[in-house]
């Protein structure tokens, strides 16, 4: 078997852990919410707003990774 693609991989094991996080986060923060402990809410969405945050910098990197690899085939050419 082949060995996954390395933006595979980045994929997964940062992208979708950062992801699942958030969406982790958010059912907490609306639990909390339902159980009355306002109080907690606001820590736990700025847990969110990090979460999401670094999703965007690994996913703007890809895209980064991915733009300098179509330059480089392109001068190939």
């Amino acid at each position: 078997m082949p060995a996954p693609h390395p933006l595979a991989e980045r994929i997964h094991d940062r992208v979708l852990q950062l992801l699942g996080t958030a969406m982790l986060q958010s059912e907490m923060a609306e639990q909390l919410g339902q159980l009355g402990r306002q109080d907690e809410v606001p820590a736990t969405l700025a847990e969110l707003r990090s979460s999401l945050e670094q999703a965007v910098v690994e996913l703007r990197g890809i895209m980064s990774d991915l733009r300098t690899v179509d330059s480089a085939d392109s001068t190939l050419k």
